[in-house]
């Protein structure tokens, strides 16, 4: 089962993009940056030619109208993974190998990530949904970070897989989900636990919120995925802590012996 299939994007006379066609006029009604003079169809390709900063305010659009703390549209998400969906079939194929089922796990965490773009902070869509997705399948397969190559999307509209200009950056995504991916099978911390530290970090070092001394357990950040997960953000600060706490008095004794 392909990507496209798995989330029922397989052409124009399948709900959510034959909804996503007689919706665009009203669509660019609402956001007039979605008049690029093509009609939805041509999308896709307008995107990978448009200066990137003017395809991401496309993107943005789409990504309001299907957030439901936007317009709620089923069908504008729909149409921004149908738009990404080059950068979802390369991120299925690096990952390939860790599981028959990785176009399924594909289709659903490129869902969850497309229904919940930040929106509000202006992100970089592209690069934002592909690294959500990609963060989401390893938790989902419990792949060891060690056995992952080091390969982020790149920021561009064909979101090939770029390596980091040096280790040191993928070095350290890779441990922090070698760490997690060993503590949440050794009952440490949940699959939930792990998301909200690892939407935490995220909203915390690529996002615009502003780094401060709270760190991962900054106020900003707190909210952001408080919102994200349709929670509050004591419960967002009191999950993180129980979750670090955990971490620490399992890891700590370890780090400093190793």
């Amino acid at each position: 089962m392909s990507v496209a299939t798995a989330l029922g994007l397989t052409g124009w006379d399948c709900d959510l993009l034959a909804t996503a066609r007689s919706r665009w006029d009203t669509w660019a009604g609402l956001h007039p940056c979605l008049d690029v003079g093509v009609g939805p169809e041509g999308l896709r390709q307008w995107s990978l030619d448009a200066a990137p900063a003017r395809a991401n305010e496309v993107l943005l659009a789409l990504a309001e109208l299907g957030a439901p703390d936007g317009g709620g549209e089923a069908a504008a998400t729909g149409m921004l993974l149908w738009v990404l969906m080059p950068g979802a079939v390369r991120l299925s194929r690096s990952l390939a190998r860790y599981g028959p089922d990785v176009d399924e796990a594909v289709a659903a965490q490129l869902w969850i990530s497309g229904r919940t773009v930040a929106w509000r902070n202006r992100v970089k869509v592209a690069p934002s949904v592909m690294l959500s997705a990609r963060r989401g399948v390893l938790l989902d397969l419990e792949v060891t970070a060690r056995w992952v190559d080091h390969e982020t999307p790149s920021q561009d509209m064909d979101l090939l897989p770029a390596p980091a200009p040096d280790g040191g950056s993928a070095g350290a995504v890779d441990l922090v989900h070698e760490l997690l991916a060993d503590a949440r099978r050794r009952g440490v911390v949940s699959r939930q636990d792990c998301r909200v530290l690892l939407d935490l970090s995220e909203h915390t070092t690529t996002r615009t919120t502003t780094l401060c001394r709270a760190g991962l357990l900054s106020r900003a950040a707190a909210h952001q995925v408080a919102r994200e997960h349709g929670s509050s953000r004591t419960t967002i600060f009191r999950r993180a802590h129980r979750a670090l706490e955990a971490l620490q008095a399992t890891y700590a004794d370890r780090a400093r012996t190793a």
